[in-house]
């Protein structure tokens, strides 16, 4: 689910178009907001100098085109909320950088910036107001809300991820909107806890059996088989659950003469990675609805399964391997985003120099008619801009002793740079998931341990191991 919406950004009383473009996008670049800056992407421009290459597009603009106004529109700011828990900071700049792409087609210049300071995720877009070719305006009509809406719906269901039905409806809480999403039955989450087991491809029936109950399951033999999750109220038999959930569909399953295919519940439900247990009780006193407890239940018995299920298949058997993993995946990912700081910090200055260049090439005609005018005010009036863009032109030159390198030099250096920080980033984009996981799973011990967790559970990570309370930070980083 994703709620949008779209602004458009004027210039305000006692400010520059520069000043007001620059404030928009320093606040949604905020490195507090923004993991340090790595969750910040751009199109035809770069972050560093985003604000001056959209002045430029304007610029442009107004030299091709004639056309000023007191009052005109200099971008668009379009923000994207996610509901909580349903999406990966990663993955929502991804959808963001889609939406922004779908929106303006590839013709205007655009910055995301995707904020992970709030309990939910969500993204912040500026579109610069004039294309790329300094031809057209991007035209905010009263359809573009609703195309928004629309373009952000189409995305969400290509991420598999859920869609508000009925918006205009605003006065259906989100509890009760959440609640009425997930109508996941009994049957459909002991689908979801035996299609997760499978996932570890355990060595016949018997394993398979062992598995549910080392996720808390209670299974009662006989004809038929029947099982009971850890929070259901009353025993489920196999047969009951469908053609592909049989004794018989599951030991074919497992013997590789079949292969299985899940029955999708209504809802969302993404067992892509391990959840954190909620504290129910605690909501409920605070003030959740009906539909939030019972997509809560749902949550804590999936959350419990993936839990169990990642411990084995990382074959981490107590909390000292636990801690100890996610110390040093802590560590890597401290000494990525270092290396990725750094590698931002010469772009900058990269496109500085750049900028630079290209700036004094361009103003060095009036410039010169500047210093012949015997610099007269009123031409510096009438062509402020650029004698100001020449003489911070000058100041980048001579701050390299007037060995600037090439513009050639400058775009190889940056386009290497810029391959290793995706590299980096990469490496980063796969590491954060894993340790995002191993710190759910670290909280949901300690939940566990507090409301006295089940036996079947104290095997996993047995409770008599030592372990640091300051070496491992409970709160979960990556959202």
């Amino acid at each position: 689910m994703a709620a949008t919406r779209i602004m458009s950004i004027h210039i305000n009383k006692g400010k520059t178009a520069r000043q007001c473009i620059g404030e928009r996008l320093d606040y949604i670049m905020n490195p507090k907001k923004t993991d340090g800056g790595i969750l910040v992407s751009t199109y035809a421009c770069s972050p560093e100098t985003a604000a001056d290459e959209f002045m430029l597009f304007r610029q442009e603009y107004q030299q091709n085109t004639g056309r000023t106004q007191e009052n005109e529109v200099i971008g668009y700011h379009v923000r994207q909320a996610f509901k909580p828990e349903e999406i990966t900071p990663e993955e929502a700049n991804e959808i963001g950088k889609e939406l922004a792409s779908r929106m303006t087609d590839g013709q205007f210049a655009y910055v995301v910036a995707t904020h992970i300071d709030k309990h939910h995720i969500h993204n912040h877009i500026i579109i610069c107001s004039t294309d790329l070719e300094g031809q057209h305006k991007y035209r905010d009509v009263k359809q573009s809300a609703k195309d928004l809406a629309q373009i952000s719906d189409s995305l969400c269901r290509e991420h598999s991820l859920s869609v508000i039905q009925n918006p205009q409806d605003k006065t259906v809480t989100y509890d009760k909107w959440q609640g009425n999403q997930r109508r996941f039955t009994h049957r459909d989450e002991l689908r979801m806890i035996i299609d997760t087991v499978l996932r570890m491809q355990p060595d016949g029936f018997d394993a398979l059996m062992q598995l549910l109950e080392d996720v808390g399951c209670r299974i009662k033999r006989g004809a038929q088989i029947s099982i009971k999750p850890s929070e259901g109220k009353r025993y489920i038999r196999l047969d009951t659950l469908g053609s592909e959930y049989n004794e018989t569909s599951l030991r074919r399953t497992l013997a590789h003469d079949h292969v299985h295919i899940p029955k999708i519940p209504r809802g969302d439900f993404n067992g892509s990675q391990v959840k954190r247990l909620i504290d129910i009780e605690t909501k409920l006193h605070a003030g959740k609805g009906k539909g939030y407890q019972v997509w809560a239940e749902r949550n804590n018995i999936d959350a419990k399964a993936q839990m169990v299920i990642f411990l084995k298949e990382h074959q981490i058997d107590s909390l000292e391997e636990l801690n100890e993993q996610i110390q040093e995946l802590t560590n890597q990912q401290k000494e990525l985003k270092a290396a990725l700081r750094e590698k931002q910090n010469r772009m900058k200055e990269i496109n500085r120099q750049r900028l630079a260049i290209r700036d004094y090439s361009r103003t060095k005609e009036v410039y010169t008619q500047y210093r012949e005018s015997g610099w007269s005010v009123k031409f510096y009036q009438d062509h402020r801009q650029e004698i100001e863009d020449h003489r911070n032109a000058q100041a980048v030159y001579s701050s390299h002793d007037g060995n600037m390198p090439t513009l050639k030099e400058l775009t190889a250096e940056y386009d290497g740079l810029k391959e290793q920080k995706e590299s980096d980033q990469a490496v980063l984009n796969e590491l954060k998931p894993k340790l995002s996981d191993l710190k759910h799973i670290r909280y949901n011990y300690d939940v566990l341990e507090r409301d006295s967790a089940p036996n079947s559970h104290q095997h996993v990570i047995p409770k008599d191991h030592h372990y640091d309370e300051h070496a491992v930070h409970h709160d979960d980083e990556s959202r």
